[in-house]
């Protein structure tokens, strides 16, 4: 077995106490750690399992290399434990709506899939429990650059746009990660890709699939090779971007076997959870929309393109390494105004500047931004940071609750 002995786990989140789990119930010890040093006690371990989130600048990377020590990542102890096939989807946006889509389509096939990765749930976790047909697994660029010796059965990647270059340190190393999905993949797998999509560096012999080409929408319709699925009005997930997350759900059920009537029930079903676009409620003639999951500037500019209407955009949070030139280029006119907080503010500031956009107005906090957006008259008011969270919140989640408070406290809903 890989992992025997006694193991070190650097990260206390979903992934670190989820490859705990799994260790237990493998029968090997482990130690979990939330510290950026390193014990006293290192000759004591046999391997360590590090978490997304752990950069390379952590010394077990350094002290691995002089003591030989194996380094895995949670992905990649699941892997070992995992028995069924493997359906990964990763990208900059619409992983997480992707899989979700593909868990409803199972549930309607009947076949038994779990929903694991970076959604939320440990796929160690769940691969140490098993009792599931299938492993829809999301994997984020962090996750699969420890990933190995994960193989995916299909594999999808929904986009790649700027985001986390704080972390990978340019847009080459981030796609890089990316591509490393279809890794160990061969002739009898799958990779789901956007049309033109840039495959150089590509490890990975799959059979190749085009969003566009092998899945598509035509007249009012969504398509499969070739064959019909539904009415894209009968989707419940509303906007351009959920059309395509739905085609690339469809066309992984499709060459897994699921039934066309299967993938478009499941489809039907599924609704995106809150922070997704998710109307908070409409106060005197103005709609409020929580898009706390709108972390990059491609999500937030997705949001807006759904918007029909005058709208005041609240931008801004921590910083995740690129600029904002592709954001204001690319909001369209009936964005009137850009309220922005969050520790990058001054950034965005000048970054509208050097893009001579000026309907842009600074705001000390969400409660301030929420206030401003309202006195303007507009017909909506859309909270999409285009950055992550990590400057005052836990999370996305937590940051979506204080805007969707705030809205409530000014109306007087609370």
């Amino acid at each position: 077995m890989i992992f025997a002995g006694r193991g070190l786990i650097i990260g206390s989140g979903v992934s670190g106490r989820g490859a705990a789990y799994a260790l237990d119930k493998l029968g090997v010890a482990s130690t979990v750690t939330a510290t950026e040093f390193l014990p006293p006690n290192m000759s004591g371990y046999d391997f360590a399992i590090v978490s997304p989130g752990v950069k390379h600048t952590h010394p077990i990377y350094k002290y691995a290399r002089i003591h030989d020590l194996p380094v895995f990542g949670e992905i990649g102890l699941a892997a070992t434990v995992n028995t069924k096939p493997v359906i990964g989807v990763t990208g900059t946006n619409g992983k997480t709506t992707t899989v979700e889509m593909l868990g409803s389509i199972y549930a309607a096939a009947g076949t038994k899939a779990v929903v694991c990765g970076n959604i939320g749930r440990s796929f160690a976790a769940a691969a140490a429990d098993g009792g599931y047909d299938r492993a829809v697994v999301e994997l984020s660029s962090f996750q699969l650059l420890q990933s190995s010796p994960l193989k995916t059965h299909i594999a999808c990647i929904t986009n790649i746009a700027e985001d986390h270059l704080d972390y990978h340190g340019s847009m080459l190393e981030y796609r890089h990660a990316k591509l490393r999905i279809a890794d160990r993949q061969t002739k009898d797998d799958y990779l789901i890709v956007p049309t033109k999509f840039n495959l150089v560096g590509m490890s990975g012999n799959p059979t190749l699939l085009y969003n566009g080409k092998d899945c598509y929408e035509k007249e009012g319709k969504l398509y499969v090779m070739g064959a019909p699925i539904m009415r894209t009005c009968e989707l419940a997930a509303v906007g351009r971007h959920n059309v395509e997350n739905a085609l690339n759900a469809a066309l992984a059920a499709y060459v897994d076997g699921v039934k066309p009537e299967a993938i478009a029930e499941g489809l039907a079903k599924f609704k995106p959870d809150s922070h997704r676009i998710s109307l908070v409620g409409e106060y005197d003639g103005t709609a409020f929309y929580n898009d706390s999951k709108g972390t990059n500037i491609a999500a937030t500019l997705a949001a807006v393109d759904c918007m029909k209407g005058s709208v005041a955009l609240i931008v801004g949070g921590s910083d995740k390494g690129y600029d904002y030139d592709n954001l204001f280029r690319g909001l369209p006119g009936n964005v009137r105004a850009v309220l922005v907080v969050g520790a990058n503010c001054a950034k965005i500031l000048d970054c509208a500047a050097r893009m001579g956009y000026n309907r842009i107005v600074p705001c000390m906090d969400l409660s301030e931004a929420v206030s401003v957006a309202t006195a303007g008259g507009f017909d909506n008011v859309l909270f999409s940071p285009a950055s992550a969270s990590f400057d005052r919140y836990k999370n996305y989640k937590e940051r979506g609750e204080a805007f969707e408070r705030e809205v409530k406290k000014l109306f007087g809903s609370v």
